[in-house]
């Protein structure tokens, strides 16, 4: 059962890598136009982030926790380092 998860969370990281390459863009354009990158996209590209991370851990074997849907959504790193203290 684990195979038929990890081909949908490889196609899940292939679609995610369009949408960061998308966010990239569009924060260079904000950047270049308003002058600085929007906080919400920051906020979730680091999210998004996080979950390619995790994505690749559970594809790789390395991890045997199912991302999300399975899972609750990622905080981004920098969240829950300031949490842990």
């Amino acid at each position: 059962m684990r195979i038929a998860y990890v081909l949908l969370f490889c196609v899940v990281f292939s679609f995610s890598e369009i949408v960061i390459a998308v966010i990239a863009l569009i924060q260079s354009i904000l950047s270049v136009t308003v002058g600085e990158p929007s906080e919400t996209l920051k906020d979730f590209g680091a999210r998004l982030g996080v979950y390619l991370k995790q994505i690749s851990e559970f594809i790789s074997f390395s991890s045997d926790e199912k991302p999300f849907p399975f899972a609750d959504w990622p905080e981004p790193e920098s969240k829950r380092d300031s949490t842990n203290d």
